[in-house]
């Protein structure tokens, strides 16, 4: 089974489309914050899930005393081999999932999800342009995360593939991968028209759950194809830097246009106010 979560806002608004082997099932609404707002981390946390008919399926309740109890201690994990972060809840009329972060010990870390009385386990490894979150149930891999280190336009993209035998859990893997976003790949400060390429690579204690051949046995290449492609683009355009830029510009709306003009401008605008008052005093003294 393949399941695709696709960013197709990100300006202002994130909202993401959710596809079961293709076929279009969920629309997400993940927060926005402008910079301009005042920070509400009720609203930065919450994610909410619609159905095609724009009914909601899914909303999420984080987790604030459980998070508050096992961030007390810095670095618990040390002493009991387990701390757990940014625990939130995806409930439904049918599903109760928790997503949660669990350090385990120094360079050993791993995502859970917990759903229909069951647990499985996402480590993460990056591989060049490509990052893997093998899933895990106990010490057999069911399926694999794969996200592209390459963004385009400031949407992300996330591609899953998981065993027929584990679809029962699809919308499990769902809210993993907007938690995923969500934790630590919101764009929202980037501007459309813009490309981000970065090769990464980890070296942990994860790699050894990580089969570079697992995706391509089971489900083919079609992914890594993809990205190899995005990849010779996205270094085309890096190649002309400042019509890349120019198309930035372009993309930004006229408040933050304004606001950049500011930002840009601003301090020469001072410095030649501060040089004037300066000269000013100074001739003044020499009269």
């Amino acid at each position: 089974m393949k399941i695709t979560v696709k960013q197709i806002e990100c300006e202002g608004n994130n909202r993401f489309e959710i596809a079961y082997n293709d076929r279009l099932t969920y629309v997400a609404q993940l927060p926005f914050v402008s910079i301009s707002d005042p920070l509400n981390l009720e609203k930065i946390r919450k994610i909410r899930v619609y159905d095609l008919k724009d009914q909601e399926v899914y909303r999420t309740d984080y987790q604030y005393i459980k998070n508050l109890q096992e961030g007390s201690i810095p670095l618990k994990y040390l002493i009991t081999g387990s701390q757990k972060a940014n625990q939130v809840l995806f409930i439904s009329d049918k599903n109760v999932i928790k997503i949660y972060y669990e350090a385990l010990e120094f360079l050993n870390s791993r995502y859970v999800m917990e759903m229909n009385g069951k647990t499985y386990y996402c480590y993460s490894v990056e591989d060049g342009y490509i990052r893997h979150l093998p899933i895990y149930d106990n010490d057999i891999q069911i399926g694999e995360i794969l996200k592209s280190n390459i963004t385009n336009d400031a949407l992300d993209e996330y591609c899953a593939y998981v065993k027929d035998e584990y679809a029962c859990i699809r919308d499990g893997i769902m809210s993993l991968l907007l938690f995923l976003d969500r934790k630590e790949y919101n764009s929202s400060y980037l501007v459309n028209r813009s490309s981000k390429l970065e090769v990464k690579y980890s070296f942990s204690k994860n790699n050894k759950y990580y089969d570079k051949n697992w995706v391509k046995d089971h489900f083919g290449d079609e992914f890594y194809k993809t990205v190899d492609e995005q990849a010779s683009v996205t270094k085309e355009k890096l190649k002309h830097p400042i019509k890349t830029s120019m198309g930035q510009w372009a993309s930004l709306p006229p408040k933050q246009k304004k606001l950049m003009k500011w930002v840009l401008i601003g301090p020469w605008v001072l410095c030649g106010v501060i040089m004037i008052f300066v000269g000013f005093i100074f001739i003044m003294n020499s009269l």
